[in-house]
């Protein structure tokens, strides 16, 4: 599941001051800069050229994110 967000910078920090803890990937051809990564080519269907996107886990394990179209 994920959230679409106007401002991830905003959202990411306010979930961190409230204890999240955001998922740090670097693979090839994928890597989070402080727990955000770009995603080029996401959702062309809304007219974006891509997404910036930030993920977590609940208190259960499932993976949730969010993310920001990029324009």
């Amino acid at each position: 599941m994920a959230w679409e967000v106007d401002d991830i910078e905003t959202a990411v920090r306010e979930l961190r001051r409230r204890g999240v803890v955001f998922e740090e990937v670097d693979v090839a051809g994928f890597r989070t800069t402080e727990g955000i990564a770009e995603i080029e080519g996401n959702y062309p269907s809304k007219g974006a050229r891509g997404e910036r996107g930030a993920w977590f886990r609940d208190s259960e394990g499932n993976l949730l994110g969010v993310g920001q179209l990029v324009m």
